[in-house]
């Protein structure tokens, strides 16, 4: 059975700090362009109606009849789908997942230094877990629904479109570096502008030769080290709302508003970020003359297994030799890969061990807040929940 969906309905899952500034972003969007209505679903019914009051406010002060409901992101997939069902979205934007990114600063633990010595890419199974439950839940029911993740695209989606799932885009990383070369650059910027970036370009990357590429019509510059370091100077979290503003302008061109150009994170289930125009219901890849898709997603491919993930073509995870030694004392079923049939499985494998680790405190964990090591996520620490991303 096709389920109608409604093209101007969107869904946000999470209720964190980045689809808090994203329904903001969307409340100061004119009306004629993007969504009519947002529904904003969180594990924490009252997070959510606290991420709507907000966007609502903000609406009403920019005179935008837009309409922001919270809802209830149910544990029971059955709900989630007759949920999304009844919604009839066009667009699910996933923001949630099992691992927060500033747990690191804000709850260090044995689970965090492990996370240190393996890189970022080690939590995909936890970065894809809500993701999967909500490509799931749309493919089941036969929804016509775009899956829009926020959730480590640059790694995540080639697994959840390997697996089948009707994921079209990400969102960030790219297009907070487009958004910060272009600030670099000025008005020399404003056409014409095509940048190749990964994830891992939020920081200096650790060779010259795995920086971002960027041209500006068909000319290549350099020192894109330079334009990138304002943006690498200043705090992860304080560059939510620039990140909110390129994923209401992504969501907006999705929904028929006006055309986009950007580097996007994870297009047609494509490892990195790439320019593309982004056009109702459409994104076309936008490559500088001279540079093959071949080239591009082998440049993508090589920074994603520097970070020490790799997606084979059958949708099945393998992690660099680097993630295995340190992952192997805690996750000896886990630390070599796995199939992406069993996302779901190892993120729970994964995310007993990260419990056991949080409880392993020394003094260095001193200055944590003891209740935050149950997550910015809306359950205890004692089982996964959503964890509100960024």
């Amino acid at each position: 059975m096709i389920r109608r969906q409604d093209p101007a309905t969107l869904v946000v899952v999470g209720t964190g700090s980045l689809a808090r500034a994203v329904c903001v972003a969307l409340a100061r969007t004119p009306a004629a362009q993007g969504p009519s209505q947002v529904h904003v679903l969180g594990r924490d019914t009252g997070r959510a109606a606290s991420v709507c009051y907000l966007a609502r406010a903000e609406a009403a002060l920019c005179r935008v009849p837009r309409r922001f409901t919270p809802g209830e992101l149910d544990a029971d997939d059955a709900v989630l789908r007759e949920r999304l069902a009844a919604l009839r979205p066009g667009t699910v934007l996933v923001c949630a997942s099992w691992y927060s990114p500033w747990e690191r600063d804000r709850t260090p633990s044995a689970w965090t230094r492990l996370l240190d010595r393996c890189g970022f890419a080690a939590t995909l199974p936890l970065q894809a877990a809500v993701a999967l439950r909500v490509g799931r839940a749309l493919q089941q029911d036969g929804s016509r629904a775009q899956l829009v993740n926020a959730c480590y695209p640059d790694a995540v989606n080639p697994l959840l479109y390997r697996l089948g799932l009707p994921v079209v885009c990400g969102v960030g990383n790219g297009a907070l570096v487009t958004a910060s070369v272009q600030a670099a650059l000025g008005p020399a910027a404003r056409r014409g502008l095509r940048v190749l970036a990964h994830h891992r370009h939020l920081h200096r990357p650790d060779h010259p030769d795995d920086e971002a590429r960027v041209w500006l019509g068909n000319h290549e510059l350099g020192g894109v080290g330079q334009l990138l370091a304002q943006q690498r100077g200043v705090p992860r979290e304080a560059l939510n709302p620039v990140t909110a503003h390129t994923v209401a302008r992504l969501l907006t061109a999705l929904h028929g508003g006006p055309e986009l150009r950007a580097a996007v994170p994870g297009p047609q289930g494509l490892p990195g970020g790439y320019p593309a125009r982004v056009t109702r219901r459409r994104i076309e890849l936008d490559l500088p003359y001279g540079l093959s898709l071949s080239d591009a997603v082998a440049y993508n491919e090589r920074l994603t297994f520097a970070e020490g993930v790799r997606i084979d073509p059958a949708g099945d995870v393998h992690f660099a030799p680097s993630v295995q030694e340190a992952l192997r004392p805690h996750l000896p079923q886990l630390c070599e890969g796995f199939s992406g049939r069993e996302t779901a499985r190892a993120a729970a494998q994964m995310w007993q061990a990260a419990r056991a680790l949080r409880r392993r405190e020394d003094p260095a964990d001193a200055v944590c807040a003891r209740g935050a090591v149950h997550a910015p996520g809306e359950k205890g620490a004692d089982e996964p929940g959503s964890w509100n991303r960024t």
